[in-house]
């Protein structure tokens, strides 16, 4: 299936680079010949090359052999907690409502809140299986590894302040990991919009995570190489995490934690059945500065982990992250694309946004229906009710969605590449 859709997207690729020649003569006439390739090599054939290559993967998986249900395992779920009265009650509320036979230990850090929340988590009556630990103010990573220190069932959890989890997550989530192979030990959740109505950015968001984010996990499931093993809701063998160490102090410690692992030849998956519903940002700035520590963080991942020297890292874990090194470049050709395409369009001439660049976008739709139709399929296997999403927000998805973001995101590589101060 790999190599099969490798070389489907490799001749495309050639095809492209075949059909788009002429248009990058023809830009250069107006913007010399390095700015016409560069424009064109990370606008139309890498976009391309990669959704012929997620096309192609996901059309020619398999459907998933259903599992023999093993024992339900004990598991730990750790909460780090900052600033979260808001939020937090909710959160252990939907644990309490768990459809799982195993034992369920919950580990409530408080990483130093500065507001009312641990005085809430002392009032309130938590369940004789949640404990409550304080910690200074050190971070997430830290406040991760302090509650890892006490954990002693073999298996871990971690799920954020804000999340929520649907009643069979839990059971989901474990029965993918202890049903697979023995070489997997980290499996990332399934992540929907909580706040998904709230405003016209967050509805936009809920695409995001129901296409973008959910399709891209699909594929790298498919090859057991899922790259993020996000925080807000994953699982993990706690023997594997505390033999290498529990997660290092950084921006992005999800990923460098996943990343380090594969590195370390070990494989992750996804579990597409178990769904948690997480906050969104409902503000633009505060949207452009989490995908901002998003993008330091995928940063950080390639500096503190030797992804291209590892001998026990797979070929196709390897493959999929060296396409994260485009992602900058791509960024900026959008910063710089988008704005020449509408000065040339308002002089009427179609150069930039011609039939050529825009062929991209069919290719995009056609991916985001088959992405549609397997979410949608595997919704209905766990009795999920499918809810409207704004058309609006879609359109705006698709159009302008990655050009806005792209200005926080080169700010977040930026950042971590002159290592200026480190927040979380």
């Amino acid at each position: 299936m790999f190599l099969i859709s490798f070389i489907v997207a490799l001749l495309c690729l050639i095809c492209s680079i075949c059909i788009n020649i002429n248009w990058i003569y023809d830009i250069s006439c107006y913007l010399g010949y390095f700015l016409a390739i560069y424009l064109v090599t990370f606008i139309a054939i890498i976009p391309g090359f990669n959704y012929v290559f997620i096309f192609m993967s996901l059309l020619l998986h398999k459907k998933d052999k259903k599992s023999h249900n093993k024992k339900e395992e004990d598991v730990t779920i750790l909460i780090p907690v900052y600033n979260a009265k808001k939020s937090i009650e909710e959160t252990l509320d939907s644990i309490k409502k768990q459809k799982y036979c195993g034992k369920i230990y919950v580990k409530i850090i408080d990483d130093g809140s500065t507001d009312e929340t641990l005085e809430l988590l002392k009032s309130i009556n938590l369940d004789s299986n949640m404990t409550l630990i304080e910690t200074k103010h050190n971070g997430k990573a830290v406040a991760l590894n302090k509650g890892l220190e006490t954990v002693c069932t073999d298996y871990t959890i971690t799920i954020d302040s804000d999340t929520v989890l649907h009643p069979l997550a839990i059971r989901n989530i474990m029965n993918k990991l202890t049903n697979s192979d023995k070489k997997i030990v980290a499996t990332a959740g399934c992540l929907f919009v909580k706040n998904a109505k709230k405003k016209l950015i967050t509805k936009i968001q809920e695409w995001d995570y129901t296409l973008g984010i959910f399709g891209v996990k699909l594929l790298q499931g498919n090859y057991n190489s899922t790259l993020v093993a996000q925080g807000a809701f994953s699982a993990y063998k706690t023997k594997i995490l505390k033999e290498i160490g529990g997660w290092q102090n950084c921006v992005g410690e999800d990923i460098v934690l996943t990343w380090q692992l594969l590195g370390n030849g070990y494989e992750t998956n996804f579990a597409k059945n178990a769904i948690a519903y997480t906050e969104v940002p409902e503000k633009y700035k505060k949207l452009g500065n989490q995908r901002k520590r998003w993008a330091r963080g995928m940063i950080e991942a390639f500096k503190k982990n030797k992804i291209f020297t590892s001998k026990k890292m797979s070929l196709k874990s390897k493959f999929l992250i060296s396409l994260n090194i485009f992602f900058p470049f791509i960024d900026l050709a959008l910063l710089i694309f988008v704005p020449l395409s509408l000065i040339f369009l308002a002089f009427g001439n179609p150069l930039l946004l011609g039939w050529i660049s825009l062929l991209v976008i069919p290719f995009g739709l056609l991916l985001c229906l088959l992405i549609e139709i397997k979410r949608k399929n595997m919704l209905k296997e766990i009795d999920y009710k499918l809810e409207r999403r704004s058309i609006l927000a879609f359109i705006a998805y698709i159009l302008v969605y990655a050009f806005i973001l792209a200005p926080y995101c080169l700010i977040g590589y930026i950042s971590e590449l002159v290592n200026l101060k480190k927040k979380w």
